[in-house]
């Protein structure tokens, strides 16, 4: 009678103990649950907000470059270098600046109002960036005309004419991964950035959406030209240049 109590009084600690666990797995799994969901909608909701694009230009604003030579990093800026960002169609099928490209050059041609220095553009953009600061009385911009991605601006950039410290123009998303480009061919940088076509907004989630976008896009990236180098950067002694200063008149690149 005894041995039978005891199994009993056994069997319904083991029970009470699988129990407590299955109580304690399920506590587990309700907070993961709950902090997972609360973790997505903040996510969710700050992507259509100014957070999210406002937290990532922090970010990028504070990481490290790579080592500049002693020369660039004590030399004053002699140069605007205004990186293109892309070129768009308009309703007569005729290439025009989409407008990354086109508020980059107008933020060029404010800074040279307040300082002229030579203005240099890169990218296949350049013709077109060139002729609006031609109309707008900037004459002679310096034209780099080869590069088709941001690590082929800085190389042939720098190839295209010797700089040590220049003032970089494009988009506050893009800027970090510029400026590592270039302080990767000896340039040291002093950012100057250009507005995307579209503001940040707290009553335009759509608008903010569109930052966020472009904010994740530079996350990636940034990340790759890291971890996994892009293989079609080409170096500068693989272009000439004859190619540098040649128009490739159609082309067209339309996103930076």
């Amino acid at each position: 009678m005894r041995s039978k109590r005891s199994w009993s009084h056994r069997l319904s600690r083991h029970y009470l103990r699988s129990a407590e666990r299955m109580i304690k797995l399920f506590r587990i799994i309700n907070i993961t649950f709950l902090l997972g969901s609360t973790a997505i909608i903040l996510i969710l909701v700050s992507l259509f907000t100014p957070l999210f694009s406002r937290a990532v230009i922090y970010v990028f604003d504070h990481l490290t470059l790579p080592a500049i030579p002693a020369d660039a990093m004590s030399s004053p800026p002699s140069a605007y270098v205004v990186l293109g960002g892309g070129l768009t169609n308009d309703n007569s099928n005729q290439i025009i600046l989409n407008g990354y490209s086109l508020n980059r050059i107008r933020t060029a041609a404010i800074a040279y109002h307040d300082l002229p220095l030579p203005i240099i553009i890169s990218g296949a953009e350049a013709p077109w960036m060139s002729q609006w600061l031609i109309e707008h009385g900037i004459d002679e911009p310096i034209s780099e005309n080869a590069s088709m991605n941001t690590c082929e601006n800085a190389r042939f950039t720098a190839k295209r004419v010797p700089l040590y410290h220049v003032y970089l123009i494009t988009d506050n998303y893009h800027m970090a991964r510029a400026r590592r480009q270039f302080a990767l061919n000896g340039v040291n940088s002093t950012p100057i950035n250009a507005p995307l076509p579209v503001s940040l907004d707290w009553m335009e989630p759509a608008q903010n959406l569109s930052h966020s976008r472009r904010a994740v896009y530079e996350i990636a990236a940034y990340l790759r030209d890291i971890l996994r180098p892009q293989l079609d950067c080409r170096l500068a002694e693989d272009v000439s240049i004859q190619q540098l200063l040649t128009p490739r008149g159609n082309a067209v690149k339309t996103f930076d």
